[in-house]
């Protein structure tokens, strides 16, 4: 048995013939659609046996014959004729299953990866489908014959609707006098499985079509959970299950799809805006709350989808703002993490409670349940609530929710109850740290430490690091272990463990050196605490927003390494020199934990933000084009250079009278020679503006003694100057100015970036402290003390109509001419005071 992506071939069907049964090249795929019987009473294109009787029925106004084909032909495609039978769920499952990966074996016979699929279906508990499993139904009735079915798994009623004319609408209509137990027989294949009669009258804006279907007992209940109605970043993650009926799919998503309605014939009405069907349904019992498989519900689809007349609907028919889906996320929250801003709006002015109003200006209060990141009973932080979502969310749609009154609002009290205080508080203390950190490095006695260091080769990183890990500190470590005499700690190469004979700074480094090393260590222990109560994933998803956090947190454990380092001083002055290196970079890396509270400054914020998004974006970009361009010139130069040194020499030792090279061109030669990595670091410093570096590298090239290779050693010195120096740094350049305008022109992007230095600090706070300041900032609602709301005071902006301004505008020019008649009336009296002839006129 042959199938295709879309063709299902049955032993059953007896109309298929024996060529059926294997690929042929000479039958199509369309061929074998033609073939199918149900195409044969209605085909895809307009046409079929069936609607061509009903063509001359409508002519006539005799619809006997049609209805003779339907009671006599169709009943031929059908179980018990027409009153259908009961099918077990697991075959439909295996069905759709199968179907599912025969298509994903042909494309990767397509892509040459093979031909397995990789969605086989798994093995399941017979005693778990036996008895039922969750409480699913595991018997489905089928009325219309599985091997008499379409590509899409319809039967004649889907295909006629699939249609959609007038024609093919009266032609359903009478198969289902005829055969009323059609009006719940599914699709059954991958794509479309479990679309219904009634979904499908709902896509075709069919009013009276979906209260026909529901007189005729439609299900309102009835799931599609075809792949062209599931989110589009889910679809590959499709997998079955023979204990249940619906798909498995991925949780995360960002329920991408235009066709994407929600499973329910409810959720399709929402979101196609049939406000006439959504009430039929409703009328019908239908649960604007049931879950789809991604737990959404009708509010869920209309904040999805945008739709915001129908999102009114649905709560004022009994919708529940307050249930959340699979990501835990509600229909506020949902519209905060996709950057829905008009839908926000209106789900907060649902949400919200009039306190008292006075002209313009209103007091109106907000629960704060999935708006706070703060929970209001256990004082834990919420991830999923709609403000840490619009500060984390990363785009310029989340910037502009930022600019909502009740966000800002809340920002702000947040940074005055305890944000502020906090923020001050870390500034103090690290300030304190920081000093005391610089005294201890600045104290060292570094005459003493280059004394020592002074026979170190410091020139070539790759040599000393080879040196350090093999040779010498193996040579030194047996040093030690032999001979007991006068190396110890006093030696001069462990002179920093000797704080007493350095008189004053000594004694300050010893200090100094203890107290960072154990406020190191309580910071290190807060940390822990700090992860272990909030999560890791938790803790590293605030973290990594915060660059400078990061390096700051880095430096502790170099710090903490340069205990062992100095304790292993006795195997040589490379551990000396390890311990220099070690404090100079965590000098550095605290040093940038000042610009973490900078953000929170708004004359320092945005500039930061610009040092952030130029080396993240830009300079990230760029380095990867010019080390491309780097390396490959340094490779052409590292082998042009070693001609001309071979070509030397060999001139040398002929002609000695004829050298061209002075010996600090042969030095430079040499040192651009005697690594390849070496070239690389030269051309690196050609890179920046230097004319002395660019006109010796140039006489390099100048003087070669080959006339030749002189030649091609100018043309990629040209091509080098051009190609990295000139456009790569332009273009650098470039980049580097638009990102500078673009967050200078942005005022938000500083908003968000005070907004996550309020969350960072808030991550720092005790559970109680948060309740605390969540006490200060909000009220309790009603008589519930635990649940609480932020109340905003504001003054409303109503927004006019076209009609409201055209007729404001008609009242401003009646009152103008009003008053003008007015004072013509006062300057006529006046005037008759004076026997002014009555023939005057006002005009002339």
């Amino acid at each position: 048995m042959e199938e295709t992506s879309f063709i299902v071939d049955h032993p059953e069907n007896g109309r298929r013939n024996s060529h059926s049964q294997r690929p042929s090249t000479s039958r199509t795929n369309e061929e074998k659609i033609i073939a199918t019987p149900l195409y044969q009473m209605v085909d895809k294109y307009r046409g079929g046996d069936l609607i061509n009787i009903m063509k001359d029925c409508q002519k006539y106004a005799d619809f006997s014959r049609a209805d003779w084909y339907i009671q006599n032909v169709v009943i031929n495609s059908m179980y018990n004729e027409g009153k259908g039978r009961v099918e077990s769920i697991a075959v439909l499952v295996q069905r759709r299953n199968k179907e599912r990966n025969d298509r994903l074996a042909a494309f990767k016979r397509k892509k040459g990866k093979g031909n397995s699929g990789s969605n086989i279906l798994a093995e399941f508990d017979p005693l778990k489908l036996l008895d039922g499993g969750k409480g699913d139904a595991k018997f489905r009735e089928i009325v219309w014959r599985l091997e008499e079915r379409g590509v899409a798994g319809e039967n004649l009623v889907g295909c006629c609707l699939l249609q959609g004319s007038p024609l093919h609408k009266k032609l359903s209509i009478h198969v289902l006098e005829t055969y009323p137990k059609l009006v719940n027989d599914i699709f059954v294949s991958e794509d479309y499985y479990g679309l219904s009669p009634l979904h499908q009258a709902i896509l075709n804006a069919d009013i009276w079509l979906t209260s026909y279907l529901l007189q005729k007992g439609a299900d309102v209940n009835q799931r599609c959970y075809g792949a062209i109605f599931c989110a589009e970043d889910q679809r590959e993650s499709r997998e079955d299950s023979l204990e249940h009926e619906y798909v498995e799919m991925d949780r995360c998503t960002n329920y991408t799809g235009r066709m994407y309605y929600g499973e329910y014939p409810l959720s399709f009405a929402a979101c196609t805006d049939q406000f006439d069907c959504y009430r039929l349904l409703l009328e019908k019992r239908a649960n604007p709350n049931a879950k789809d498989t991604n737990g959404n519900t009708v509010l869920h689809m209309t904040v999805i989808h945008e739709k915001m007349e129908m999102l009114k609907l649905a709560y004022d028919t009994g919708g529940n703002l307050a249930v959340a889906n699979n990501l835990n996320l509600t229909p506020l929250t949902l519209a905060a993490k996709l950057a829905k801003k008009n839908v926000f709006q209106q789900i907060l002015q649902l949400e919200s409670t009039l306190l008292w109003n006075y002209g313009k200006i209103s007091s109106i209060s907000y629960p704060l349940a999935n708006i706070d990141t703060i929970n209001e009973e256990t004082g834990n932080l919420n991830d999923d609530s709609a403000l840490s979502l619009v500060v984390y969310g990363g785009s310029e749609e989340h910037l502009d929710l930022l600019d909502l009154g009740l966000l800002e609002e809340l920002l702000e009290a947040k940074w005055k109850y305890f944000a502020r205080r906090r923020w001050m508080q870390s500034l103090f203390a690290f300030s304190v740290y920081y000093v005391i950190f610089c005294m201890a490095f600045m104290s060292r006695p570094f005459s003493m430490t280059t004394s020592v260091l002074t026979g170190v080769n410091m020139n070539n990183f790759t040599e000393l690091f080879n040196h350090v890990i093999s040779d010498e500190l193996s040579s030194a470590f047996d040093e030690v272990t032999e001979s007991n005499s006068d190396y110890s700690y006093k030696h001069e190469v462990c002179h920093l463990w000797n704080y007493t004979s350095f008189g004053a700074s000594g004694h300050i480094r010893m200090v100094c050196e203890l107290l960072t090393f154990c406020l190191v260590l309580v910071q290190l222990i807060s940390e822990i605490v700090d992860v272990y109560n909030v999560g890791i994933m938790k803790w590293w998803r605030v973290l990594k927003s915060f660059p400078a956090k990061l390096l700051y947190k880095s430096s502790f454990l170099l710090i903490i390494l340069i205990l062992p380092v100095r304790l292993l001083c006795k195997l040589g002055n490379r551990m000396l020199l390890l311990d220099n290196m070690f404090s100079l970079i965590s000098v550095l890396l605290t040093t940038s934990h000042f610009l973490f509270y900078c953000r929170a400054i708004k004359f320092f914020g945005p500039f930061v933000s610009m040092i952030y998004t130029i080396i993240a974006r830009d300079f990230l970009r760029f380095s990867v084009i010019y080390f491309v361009f780097i390396f490959g010139f340094s490779q052409g130069f590292y082998v042009v250079l070693l001609s001309c040194q071979r070509v030397r020499e060999q001139r040398a030792d002929q002609r000695p009278s004829n050298i061209t090279w002075q010996e600090e061109e042969i030095a430079s030669v040499e040192k651009f020679l005697r690594y390849p990595h070496e070239g690389i670091l030269h051309l690196v410093m050609l890179t920046v503006p230097s004319p002395e570096s660019m006109i010796k590298f140039y006489n390099l090239l100048d003087t070669c003694p080959s006339r030749g290779l002189s030649v091609v050693g100018k043309f990629m010195f040209t091509a080098f100057e051009l190609l990295v120096r000139v456009m790569q740094l332009s273009v650098l350049i470039a980049m580097m100015t638009r990102t500078y305008k673009q967050i200078a022109e942005t005022q938000k992007e500083w908003k968000r970036q005070w907004a996550q230095v309020i969350l960072m600090l808030e991550l720092s706070v005790s559970r109680k402290q948060r309740l605390i300041a969540l006490l200060q900032y909000s009220r309790p609602i009603g008589t519930d003390k635990t649940r609480r709301a932020f109340v905003v005071t504001r003054k409303i902006e109503t927004v006019e109509t076209e009609m409201e301004k055209l007729i404001r505008e008609q009242q401003a020019i009646e009152k103008a001419k009003e008053r003008r008649m007015i004072l013509k009336r006062r300057l006529k009296d006046r005037l008759t005071k004076y026997h002014v002839p009555d023939d005057f006129t006002w005009d002339s």
